[in-house]
């Protein structure tokens, strides 16, 4: 093991491989997967000598599924330089590909950062898998990186955002609802984050040991009880995300070109080829706290459902008044150049609006970037009373 760039040929991601009870042993962590891999990894390269640079999650030191022997281990590789620590290591892991072009050992798929490295997905070359052969040794092989749905980095990129505030623990990956669905105040006068009380607080907080902080101030958060569940979708014009908007449990939200009702103004990215095709209200959209449903109530010119199946999309007919439970990847077809698009987030915090080429049928870079210590940004795409808010 190395940590001079200039001299290795491979990345491994250190966590990856001990957590991985398929490598082999019976415990969750073992310390014994990594110095096997590093013996397939000459044997695969056919060089003895060869050189790896190694990089872990903080948390792998402390990890009491490891012996105290195993951890006093991974601490001294660390002091003798020969072992990368960070608090995550998965940026750094594909900074050091992406710059040096060295090959990543593991078998994460990296989802969260198929937006910051377009070249992942569909990758052939790049990635080796670790796996365990029925000797009980170790080998490593090329892999083919997967292309996922936008829904499915979305989500990624919200566990990864979750990971760094400390709110998500992987070994009780369901802990961290109990944050995530209560509304917070700061005890700081004037916080930007938390501290307005006419609204709830859409930033995300931290958690550090059994305490929600904030991420502001450093003070512990006061509980405001709970956080009204809501969805995020996506405008999509042309392929490219022009907007976001909300819609909250038990509050329907129209949607369309200008409802004369309120709800949620299209008009300002409709060109003139378009307009006539999306209706004043198109579609009603509702979040029961399950999931969003759709019902075209009352539009000219209908509305479809795009779903990704294996052998292709496929465009459904939504039927008026009819109401349809949207699964994971459907997008609401408004017109040939207009979708709304479903977030795969499950909870929702600072968004910026800068637009990104995303799609069922695609994955652009900066499609979905989430400001989390910012005031809030967005409140709607566009105003039924005929004034755009102006977006950041």
């Amino acid at each position: 093991m190395t940590l001079d760039a200039s001299a290795a040929e491979y990345v491994i991601d250190v966590a990856n491989a001990v957590r991985e009870p398929a490598l082999g042993g019976e415990r969750a962590a073992d310390l014994t997967r990594l110095e096997g891999l590093l013996g397939a990894l000459a044997e695969f390269a056919r060089d003895p000598a060869v050189q790896v640079y190694a990089i872990t999650d903080r948390s792998l030191l402390t990890d009491g599924r490891l012996t105290a022997d195993e951890r006093q281990r991974l601490d001294r590789w660390y002091r003798d330089g020969l072992l990368e620590v960070l608090p995550r290591a998965d940026d750094r892991i594909l900074e050091l590909a992406d710059a040096l072009e060295l090959r990543v050992v593991s078998a994460d798929n990296f989802l969260d950062f198929h937006r910051a490295y377009p070249w992942i997905p569909g990758n052939r070359d790049r990635f080796l898998r670790p796996f365990a052969l029925p000797d009980g040794r170790l080998g490593v092989r090329p892999r083919i990186m997967p292309v996922a749905p936008e829904w499915e980095v979305s989500r990624k990129e919200e566990e990864g955002l979750l990971l760094e505030a400390g709110v998500y623990r992987r070994w009780a990956p369901s802990a961290h609802r109990s944050v995530l669905s209560r509304d917070w105040r700061c005890p700081e006068p004037g916080c930007p984050l938390f501290g307005a009380g006419d609204r709830p607080s859409n930033a995300l907080p931290r958690r550090r040991r059994d305490k929600v902080l904030c991420p502001t101030h450093g003070l512990p958060l006061t509980d405001a009880g709970p956080r009204p569940r809501r969805a995020q979708v996506k405008v999509v014009m042309d392929g490219t995300v022009r907007g976001r908007f909300m819609v909250t449990a038990g509050e329907p939200l129209a949607v369309g070109r200008a409802p004369a009702d309120g709800g949620v103004a299209l008009g300002a990215w409709i060109d003139d080829a378009a307009v006539d095709s999306v209706s004043r209200t198109h579609v009603v959209l509702r979040y029961e706290g399950t999931g969003l449903t759709v019902v075209d109530e009352r539009s000219a010119n209908g509305t479809r459902v795009r779903r990704v199946r294996p052998t292709g999309d496929e465009l459904l007919p939504l039927h008026r008044g009819t109401v349809w439970k949207l699964r994971r990847g459907d997008s609401i077809v408004l017109h040939d150049r207009l979708e709304l698009l479903p977030s795969g987030r499950q909870f929702v915090f600072e968004e910026d609006v800068t637009d990104g080429t995303v799609g069922p049928w695609q994955t652009g870079a900066g499609a979905d970037p989430t400001m989390l210590s910012v005031p809030r940004q967005w409140h709607e795409v566009g105003r039924a009373d005929g004034r755009d808010d102006e977006h950041q």
